[in-house]
């Protein structure tokens, strides 16, 4: 008879290997959110909230208290002012805004200038206080920070960094990584007059395609599910030709650039400065 091919004292070579799922517990990762950023809920630490009309619209600002060396580059005062310059139809329904304090993680993994939820839930620390609705945050950056890319760049992310030159911050080149130079005032150039708008164009759009559908009777879940299964890259086309169309109007009027309006919130005692 053949001996069996069968060995049991054979360790399995998977064994403590990412295979058999080793390590996948305890991955350095930012967790995704379901629904491609239609949902969060986000824990709100030291903050204060300020309530402002803007062209007739009650708006709030929520300013979390920077630390860890990250700053506000805008101001609320600068958000007021050029969301007075957009037409309060492109934006209704979106009346908060939070200048938010990424967690050491995020900034590590998943660094952003800024994002759209279409749904937030808001916790506010040491409050039972709750809001949810559709907010647009932008997020505290680390000042004068430097950010390395690869070289191998696809078509989206060359654009992308011709934008960042264009909005003032220094780009070089080695032999394989882009350095990214970065400023408050480059910062605030990018968050301002390209990542506001370029939300915004996220909004306008979801108004177009869901909002407007649905006042007409259309289902609402049906629509929203339309939405979301578009490819990514189309609708944050649509977003980059919002921006552009109304970044070239404010520019061309007069009205962009401008300076700092109101208090530099730079540094960990910008909210108590703030308060005083």
């Amino acid at each position: 008879m053949m001996p069996s091919p069968y060995n049991p004292t054979r360790r399995n070579r998977n064994i403590g290997t990412p295979k058999q799922g080793h390590g996948t517990n305890n991955r350095m990762v930012v967790p995704k959110l379901s629904g491609f950023q239609r949902d969060c809920t986000v824990q709100i630490g030291a903050h204060i909230k300020l309530e402002r009309e803007v062209n007739g619209r009650k708006t709030t600002f929520i300013v979390e208290e920077p630390h860890g060396g990250c700053a506000h580059a805008c101001t609320v005062e600068d958000l007021e002012f050029l969301l007075s310059h957009i037409p309060v139809a492109d934006w209704a329904g979106l009346d908060t805004f939070v200048l938010r304090q990424p967690t050491r993680k995020s900034r590590m993994l998943n660094p952003v200038w800024g994002r759209l939820y279409y749904h937030a839930d808001l916790a506010f620390l040491g409050s039972r206080a709750r809001w949810s609705g559709p907010a647009v945050f932008l997020e505290a950056c680390k000042v004068d920070d430097i950010i390395k890319w690869s070289t191998s760049l696809d078509r989206e992310t060359t654009d992308e960094l011709d934008r960042l030159r264009a909005d003032g911050h220094r780009v070089d080149r080695t032999a394989r990584t882009h350095i990214i130079s970065t400023d408050i005032n480059s910062v605030r150039a990018t968050q301002l007059y390209r990542t506001l708008l370029h939300e915004i164009g996220h909004w306008f759009d979801w108004l177009e395609k869901v909002e407007s559908p649905a006042v007409r009777g259309e289902d609402y879940g049906e629509l929203i599910d339309a939405y979301f299964a578009r490819p990514k890259n189309e609708r944050e086309a649509f977003a980059h030709r919002y921006a552009d169309h109304w970044r070239e109007i404010l520019h061309d009027s007069g009205v962009i650039p401008f300076g700092r309006i109101g208090g530099q919130l730079v540094g960990e005692d910008a909210c108590s400065d703030i308060r005083a």
